[in-house]
Formats: structure tokens, C-alpha cells, sequence
């Protein structure tokens, strides 16, 4: 629209004015084609994106999965124990640890399962274990870990680990090759640490004084001269003693370091104390 001045003249300003106004609007559109154009490039920018995310999935489902071959671990849920409802088990402990020889291989028990119901309804069994490599190991009343009360059998608090330690004897031997073992196991450059890797029992209480370190206990061991064996472990520390037995491998078995399952029923007649008389718990 041209616009004229009083004086009947047209306006130049208002000319460029509606000519620009008129350039805009054929040049973007009414508001609600701005609207809709918007629309349509984004949605064209968003269909592109996932377009190209798809693309990108299969690519790396196709070259990053594994083949139909190989099969992937699947979590294994560790079998139930059932309760003991006539003598109830000894709460909050598991008897994961190596029991040397008190417990016997009981055959017709191969499950977790079957190993505590026997021995359950067993009035003799009082402590059961299971390890899939040996099965069901079934006995009487045992100690264990600190406890000072009881029967003399005893099973260790904690699962089988590996140990540094060493016989300062021959069993059965003669004085001089006694001596000449005792001679090499105690000095530095013959000592055999890795002799005994498993768990020996025998040994007694830990040995603080002398549990920094694999050399520490020998030491100890060799300045005592009714000491004729040692163990050592980085979490356990130093024992030692006249002699040891029950060691993990000696039955020519290779030594297994897997945890044990196993339960105890609790007894009233027990106290299950320390040395110093105070009740022991284990730590799970």
C-alpha cells in the first residue's frame, strides 16, 4: 500500500517500508507456516539421529557379541540348607573351613541337601560339611576356630587358604638326618618354603611375636628347640611346634582351596569360650 504525503506525494520511506514487509512475509510465511516448517526440520534432524543410533546398535550387537558357541556364565545359586528341627543348628556360623580327619565320607549323601537332613535325623551327627570334590563329611562334636571348651577334635574358622611353612624333621628318620633337615630348613638359602602350601593342624596358638612374615616364624621355630614345624600366612600369621598333621595334600590329593558348607547343632551342654573364658563367635 502507498501512502501519499498532505501535499498529495508519495511517500519513499513507506514504499521501502511495505516492500520489506512484504519481501519478509513471501520469504518466511505466515506464523503458523513458520510453525509447521520448524517442525518438519527437526523432526527430519530427529528421525536421521535415530536412524543413525540404530545403525550404530547393530553394528556393535553383530561384531561385539559373542559366538553361538560360547556360553555365557550364568549366576549359580548356592543350594538351601534345610533347618534341623528336632536338635536346631548352631546359628550364625558355616563350617567352611578343613576339619583334618574327624569327619567321615558319608556316600549316600551327595547334595548340600541331603548331607544336613542325614545328619539331622542322625542323633550321632552333630557337624556336617560339603564340598562338591570330597561330598558329605559327617561326625560327632568338634571346636572350633578359638574356642577352648569341648571335645578335643577341632575344625579351622575359615576356608582352606595357602600357606608357607615347613618340617624341621624326617618322620621316622634317624637323629642324624634329623639334624641335617633341621640344618638346611633353618638357614636362609636352603629353606623350603613352599613345602607345605596347605593347612596342617597341631601347631597350637598363633604365635604373634613372630607373624610379620614366612621368615619371622622359621626363625622363631628354629630358636626353639622342641619346635620341629612351622606355617605361616599373610592373614593368619605364625604357628609352630613339635609336629603337624592333617596337612592339605599329604594323601597325594591336590590341594583345594574352595570354601566348605557345613553346619554344627548347637549344644547346651557347651559354652563355646576362649581361652580366656569368654563366649567365641565366628566371623562371617
Amino acid at each position: 500500500m502507498i501512502k501519499r504525503s498532505a501535499a498529495g506525494k508519495t511517500s519513499e520511506s513507506s514504499i521501502s517500508v511495505s516492500i520489506d514487509d512484504t519481501s519478509k512475509r513471501n520469504r518466511q510465511g505466515t506464523p503458523f507456516r513458520s510453525i509447521v516448517r520448524w517442525r518438519r526440520r527437526h523432526y527430519l534432524y530427529a528421525g536421521t539421529l535415530s536412524l543413525s543410533l540404530i545403525a550404530a546398535c547393530t553394528y556393535y550387537s553383530f561384531y561385539h557379541s559373542p559366538p553361538n558357541d560360547v556360553l555365557v556364565a550364568t549366576p549359580v545359586v548356592e543350594e538351601s540348607i534345610p533347618p534341623c528341627t528336632t536338635q536346631p543348628w548352631k546359628p550364625h556360623e558355616d563350617m567352611r573351613g578343613q576339619c583334618p580327619g574327624d569327619l567321615k565320607h558319608n556316600p549316600t549323601a551327595t547334595t548340600i541337601s541331603a548331607c544336613a537332613s542325614t545328619c539331622c535325623s542322625n542323633p550321632q551327627c552333630i557337624t556336617w560339611q560339603f564340598r562338591s570334590d570330597v561330598g558329605c563329611l559327617q561326625g560327632g562334636d568338634v571346636r572350633l576356630g578359638m574356642e577352648k571348651d569341648g571335645v578335643a577334635a577341632w575344625c579351622s574358622d575359615h576356608p582352606p587358604q595357602r600357606w608357607q611353612g615347613q618340617y624341621l624333621y624326617k618322620k621316622g628318620g634317624t637323629a642324624e638326618e634329623d639334624a641335617d633337615i633341621r640344618k638346611r630348613g633353618c638357614d636362609a638359602a636352603t629353606w623350603n618354603p613352599g613345602e607345605q602350601v596347605g593347612q596342617c593342624f597341631g601347631l597350637g596358638d598363633v604365635k604373634k611375636h613372630a607373624s610379620g612374615s614366612a621368615e619371622e616364624c622359621r626363625d622363631a621355630c628354629c630358636e626353639n628347640d622342641k619346635c620341629r614345624a612351622w606355617q605361616w600366612n599373610k592373614e593368619l600369621g605364625c604357628f609352630y611346634g613339635s609336629h603337624m598333621h592333617g596337612c592339605q595334600g599329604d594323601d597325594g590329593d591336590p590341594v583345594k582351596f574352595d570354601p566348605f558348607v557345613g553346619r554344627r547343632k548347637f549344644l547346651a551342654t557347651r559354652e563355646y569360650i576362649d581361652n580366656a573364658g569368654k563366649p567365641w563367635q565366628m566371623t562371617l
